[in-house]
């Protein structure tokens, strides 16, 4: 491992690859077909990456076997190794596998075989032969003397709202350009991308999962810009309302109706296929299910014959939707069955208990019998560690609770619901890590009041984020602000960028859009959002910092500046070594993190926010 200076790895690898200007020469020792003649559809996608491992994900026009050849120089051989795996038409033909035992920060090359051949994977013919780094771990840059603890240096991109829809984007493109532009100034140095919601919009849907899936196969195929991101820099994804279909209030809420907030096991089902396979590992996730039962007035039983509810963990199911559905496009437009089409027992429930391997006891009795079809959702969040650093990726939409817009600080409304808040709650306190990143498709004190479409709301939260839920956000706040190290809020749903200082040591840092039109200022918060500077959220005074966005004499249409951000996190430097060859690495006493958003048409830097680890301490530690 070579040292970075200023954020950028000093990596001997570059000195072998050709920029993006040039080609590569023939990878492998014997035949390569074209993309399509190989019978890929979509992919390959990179997700999930460790120090050891990595997840790749492929598409194919019909069920197949395929490997995953894979290489640490670009010319692939026979003597490579491989790791097998194979589409399944159930799963629209998608199949994934993990290649383990890689070696720590090591860029590895990368093919699909299948019958043998191996697929040209490249988009265009100047393209690079797909790559990735594993990312480091304590024996990269371990130093006896400087760098006991193995700390080292890691960046990683972050963005929202990636619209590709011509009426949405106003018809200027539809393969967004900030994914190539990350990639071509920064993809030899992030180490992962978090894809913070919206990753889709609405087009093809036809209220049905294979329209869902329409959905997804448009946007991997249209937007060349994400694909190419996708095949060489791993993900990470949360997501939000454009990936269910709209708002939704109430998706936890147990006890409800029917309504809107019935739409949500759909459109995660899919998610899960094209973007949630790239989470790292969680206890509590399992698989949303999705059926058709028997229910009987008066009694509390769901019977399906077709179900295998033996193997079902309640642990990892967080509420039941009865007569489930997601809304249909007509015209451009979302299409929400009227509530009188509903099934009369439709609604939100718990599960009470599994009594047997086709029956589950809900938490209260139906209201009417007869064939209704079901949904189990599951728990979409999850945490992983990088280092010093330690990630929350939240579920802002599959587990809350309807607002009160009649009073936003009421104690029994909830974005996160009772099970995610108390994980989240007990993971930043027992977290051992210099530096907490909190990963929210919704945010916190900035609102999202729909003025961009509705100039009449003024500065009234439409019910997305945590100031629709005051009482919440102020718990979370207060826990976050009592840790003894930085928390960074990173969030999204709004089309802007900024930057907000929420406490000493508590941060709103607002990444995107990245392809999306971009929102006014009276969106992000209403007329009294100032562009620097005090602002009240409810009750609580912030600090705007910066905030990348235009001002609302700005017709919304016309509105066309993306954005992505790029994090650093510095924790050694290195130099030569007193004797010898080679680098000694030197632990900061203050570890730091740097925020910096980026033009996404050109890469230009038009903002940077620098944390120190020894923020908001009375007296910074001594040099040892």
């Amino acid at each position: 491992m070579l040292p970075r200076i200023a954020g950028v790895w000093l990596a001997a690898w570059l000195v072998a690859v050709p920029s993006l200007g040039q080609s590569w020469p023939d990878p492998v020792a014997h035949d390569v077909l074209p993309y399509a003649t190989a019978g890929l559809t979509h992919g390959p996608c990179l997700g999930a990456v460790t120090d050891r491992s990595v997840k790749v994900w492929v598409r194919t026009r019909a069920p197949v076997e395929f490997e995953i050849v894979y290489d640490r120089q670009p010319r692939l051989t026979d003597a490579s190794p491989a790791v097998p795996g194979h589409t399944l038409e159930v799963a629209d033909n998608i199949g994934t596998v993990t290649l383990d035992g890689l070696q720590p920060a090591t860029r590895y090359f990368y093919g699909i075989r299948i019958g043998g051949h191996l697929a040209d994977l490249r988009l265009d013919y100047h393209d690079q032969w797909p790559s990735f780094r594993t990312l480091p771990n304590e024996t990269t840059c371990v130093d006896q003397e400087n760098n006991p603890a193995g700390l080292f240096n890691f960046s990683f991109s972050i963005g929202c709202c990636a619209s590709q829809d011509p009426i949405r984007s106003g018809g200027q493109y539809t393969s967004p350009p900030a994914f190539d532009t990350l990639l071509d100034r920064e993809g030899g140095d992030v180490s992962f991308h978090i894809m913070n919601g919206d990753t889709i919009y609405e087009e093809l849907r036809d209220g049905t999962r294979e329209g869902i899936r329409a959905n997804y196969r448009l946007y991997w195929h249209r937007g060349r810009s994400w694909a190419r991101l996708m095949r060489n820099t791993p993900m990470q994804f949360t997501y939000d309302d454009h990936e269910i279909g709209w708002d939704i209030h109430g998706c936890g809420e147990v006890g409800l109706g029917s309504g809107k907030w019935l739409i949500r096991d759909l459109g995660t089902a899919v998610w899960q296929e094209y973007c949630g396979w790239a989470s790292h590992p969680a206890k509590h996730r399992g698989t949303v299910r999705l059926g058709t039962a028997e229910v009987s007035a008066g009694s509390p039983r769901v019977t399906d014959r077709e179900a295998d509810f033996g193997g079902l963990d309640l642990r990892t199911v967080s509420t039941v939707h009865l007569d489930p559905y997601t809304p249909a496009m007509d015209g451009g437009r979302l299409v929400h069955r009227p509530p009188k089409q509903a099934h009369a027992s439709a609604g939100v429930y718990a599960v009470a208990k599994v009594l047997d391997g086709h029956t589950l006891q809900l938490d209260r009795p139906v209201a009417a019998g007869g064939t209704v079809a079901y949904s189990i959702g599951t728990h979409h969040y999850y945490d992983w560690r990088v280092g010093n650093c330690h990630f929350f990726a939240l579920d802002t939409r599959g587990e809350r609770t309807r607002p009160n817009f009649e009073a936003y600080d009421d104690p029994a409304r909830s974005v996160l619901g009772a099970a995610q808040k108390q994980w989240l709650l007990d993971g930043v306190r027992d977290s051992t890590a210099d530096f907490v990143f909190i990963i929210s498709p919704d945010p916190f004190v900035i609102f999202h009041t729909a003025y961009h479409v509705d100039p009449a709301r003024g500065g009234v939260p439409k019910g997305d984020g945590f100031s629709s839920f005051v009482h919440e956000r102020e718990e979370l706040i207060g826990e976050f602000d009592r840790l003894d190290k930085p928390v960074l809020i990173f969030t999204g749903d709004v089309h802007a960028s900024a930057s907000v200082q929420i406490t000493d040591n508590v941060w709103e840092m607002m990444a995107g859009p990245m392809g999306s039109t971009n929102h006014p200022l009276g969106t992000c918060g209403g007329g009294a959002m100032p562009l620097g500077g005090a602002w009240q959220s409810h009750d609580r005074t912030v600090h705007v910092k910066w905030i990348g966005t235009f001002p609302d004499n700005v017709v919304y249409s016309r509105l066309r500046q993306p954005y992505y951000a790029v994090v650093d996190v510095n924790n050694v430097s290195a130099s030569p070594r007193p004797q010898g060859t080679g680098y000694q690495w030197i632990a900061a006493d203050a570890p730091q993190v740097v925020v910096r958003w980026h033009d996404g048409y050109h890469g230009r830097l038009v903002y940077a926010e620098g944390i120190s680890a020894d923020v908001g301490l009375a007296t910074p530690p001594a040099h040892q």
